[in-house]
């Protein structure tokens, strides 16, 4: 690998060192009988701090590269790419009409609508991951979230609030 994977990788494991250290802190509070929200940002950071210093460890047992083979398959040509500024504007787009609609038709649908946009907007093109991604994705956060630990997400105006009270 790469020098500069090196100082990425270990730049990555201080940076989540230091924030499970501080999110250590939240495990304390929260009402009792419940897992709490300071769990799971400490379960998260401590995930990520895992598999950077994996990263890391693995990186540093490779024997550095050769300057002159490629280490990969050749470049595709750039007619062929897709101009990342468009995804970056898409994706930002997506996001931005996300924020704007979520007190309006609440959590649940807002993200429900917004998981496959996002995911066209990546370049995504198979029928059945935007089909299946926006029921799985969308269950799966509420399940987590409202359910385990009990965050309240906004509910929407009018009959999009009655919907989300279904869930």
């Amino acid at each position: 690998m790469k020098k500069g994977e090196r100082v990425f990788f270990g730049v990555c494991v201080a940076f989540f060192g230091f924030m499970l250290v501080h999110s250590l802190r939240l495990l304390g509070e929260g009402r009792p009988g419940e897992i709490g929200s300071g769990l799971w940002p400490s379960m998260a950071i401590g995930a990520s701090l895992i598999s950077s210093s994996a990263l890391l460890f693995l990186s540093l047992r490779k024997r550095p590269e050769k300057s002159g083979t490629p280490a990969g398959p050749p470049p595709e040509p750039i007619a062929e790419k897709r101009r990342p500024w468009i995804t970056v504007t898409l994706s930002a787009l997506c996001f931005l009409v996300y924020l704007a609609l979520m007190p309006f038709l609440g959590f649940i649908l807002t993200t429900f609508l917004f998981i496959p946009a996002f995911a066209v907007a990546l370049g995504e093109r198979r029928k059945n991951v935007l089909i299946v991604s926006p029921f799985l994705l969308t269950a799966i956060i509420v399940a987590v979230f409202m359910k385990f630990i009990a965050i309240p997400f906004p509910k929407g105006v009018g009959i999009f609030a009655a919907f989300s009270r279904l869930f």
